[in-house]
């Protein structure tokens, strides 16, 4: 299974809201972590932050946090050890993590003379969902939304957060063989150092789907298309985002033995 490649792994969704964009200058004002241990334990951290400056208008409005809520919270050295101590070692989870928390963390962490906190990989949804060619815009909210994924209470920390591993685990599940390698193949593929689109195991290492000649795979409950511009995606993908191939494919002038294609169809019609 796709999941596999966490196992043995504290994996953790990671969000933090700011007084702004800029990650040379802005500060933190809340982070959340929240995940699962190796043993399967729930990890749910979450606080506000003392910034150190005013939180201009604009940010509050994205967030709802206001000077007065961060008054008392401490100020970001307060924190860096709870942090530290939850991702050293983890697998790492956000949205857009790469080019703005994961930098904005890095400079809080000069700021205050400290070491950054070492996690064994950062997976970024974004640059998934961008390789992955996921279609519609990639908007944290807009993918939860193509996923039914709720996001209540959005741009608090632990909510997107909380989010960002649901939208992780989605497209995993839709998209398997890019997440059969370890997970040193998936950094370095999001990263551009494998140039494949593939991670371990390819199409040919899943069982063909009976009376197909190999077109069709199984994997696990999904039917994962072997040939043509949808190669590598289940046939509910494909039944979500191109309804029209999926016609073709059902139809008699489909590759696929009539008989495969309309127990297939029936399936898709129930």
């Amino acid at each position: 299974m796709a999941g596999e490649i966490f196992d043995g792994f504290r994996v953790i969704g990671f969000d933090l809201e700011t007084t702004g964009f800029d990650i040379r200058k802005e500060r933190i004002v809340e982070y959340a972590l929240i995940g699962s241990d190796v043993d399967g334990s729930i990890i749910n951290v979450q606080s506000l932050v003392y910034p150190e400056k005013r939180i201009p208008f604009e940010a509050s409005n994205i967030h709802g946090i206001k000077d007065q809520d961060v008054k008392d919270a401490g100020n970001f050295s307060q924190h860096i050890g709870e942090i530290s101590k939850i991702i050293d070692g983890s697998i790492i989870v956000g949205h857009n993590i790469i080019k703005f928390d994961w930098k904005l963390l890095e400079i809080e962490c000069l700021r205050a003379g400290v070491e950054t906190p070492k996690p064994r990989a950062i997976i970024d949804t974004l640059v998934i969902a961008r390789k992955l060619k996921i279609p519609g815009r990639h908007k944290l909210g807009i993918l939860c939304n193509k996923y039914g994924i709720e996001l209540n209470n959005a741009h608090r920390a632990d909510a997107d957060a909380g989010a960002t591993l649901i939208l992780l685990w989605k497209i995993m599940k839709e998209n398997p063989r890019f997440f059969r390698g370890s997970i040193d193949d998936l950094q370095d593929s999001l990263s551009g150092v494998r140039k494949e689109n593939t991670l371990g195991p390819g199409l040919e290492d899943l069982e063909p789907f009976p009376q197909s000649r190999g077109l069709l795979r199984i994997n696990n409950s999904d039917i994962i298309v072997a040939f043509g511009k949808h190669k590598g995606r289940s046939l509910s993908e494909i039944s979500r985002n191109d309804p029209r191939y999926l016609d073709w494919l059902f139809s008699s002038s489909s590759p696929v033995e009539n008989s495969v294609c309309e127990k297939l169809k029936n399936s898709f019609q129930d």
